[in-house]
């Protein structure tokens, strides 16, 4: 079995990133509250966010204010890492296409679950900012960005500068673009791997 420079390049960086994210899983604890894990998410953005993710999901599952970011960017890059890598590895045939709304055109319950999911979390926004208003118990950050991350950016990017809500944290005003981006090579990918 042979590999290309790509492949070994994608396996040294993934490697890395777990390994660090190992080490830096461990002293996290002496570190300043607030301060993020800007070394993983560097590497994330080199390639290694596979490993860097991993490794987070592994050795440090406890999720904090200070490491929100770095986590939203590794979660959002490893989706766009295994993307790239499955087009190199050659599972597109073809002219690539850029009409992504195929895939909707294809497959109309794809349109309904992106309408659902965006539409609940523009309102998981609305909720958020009327309960913080009122003084009540707030929804949660991951159900928040979670909402974003599984297809619902969009609802929840219209629901953060509508209702001004969450637009003065870093996770959010970073991170669900990041997600725009990321579903957008997901359609991608899929409209050309389905249609």
């Amino acid at each position: 079995m042979s590999f290309s420079a790509f492949d070994l390049y994608f396996l040294i960086i993934n490697l890395l990133g777990f390994a660090f994210g190992a080490v830096n899983s461990r002293v996290r604890s002496k570190k300043p509250e607030g301060k993020s894990d800007a070394v993983l998410a560097f590497l994330s953005v080199l390639g290694g966010a596979v490993g860097c993710l991993l490794s987070v999901l592994i050795f440090d599952r406890k999720a904090e204010k200070g490491n929100m970011l770095s986590r939203v960017i590794m979660s959002c890059l490893s989706v766009i890492d295994v993307i790239i890598l499955l087009m190199v590895k050659g599972t597109l045939s073809g002219k690539l296409s850029f009409a992504f709304w195929d895939v909707f055109v294809k497959y109309p319950y794809a349109l309904v679950y992106v309408g659902l999911v965006n539409f609940i979390s523009f309102v998981l926004y609305g909720l958020d900012k009327r309960k913080a208003v009122k003084g009540k118990n707030r929804i949660r950050i991951v159900t928040l960005l979670g909402s974003a991350f599984i297809g619902g950016s969009v609802g929840s990017l219209a629901g953060m500068y509508l209702f001004r809500h969450k637009t003065d944290k870093n996770y959010f005003y970073i991170g669900v673009p990041l997600m725009v981006v990321m579903q957008v090579f997901v359609l991608f990918y899929l409209s050309n791997l389905l249609c």
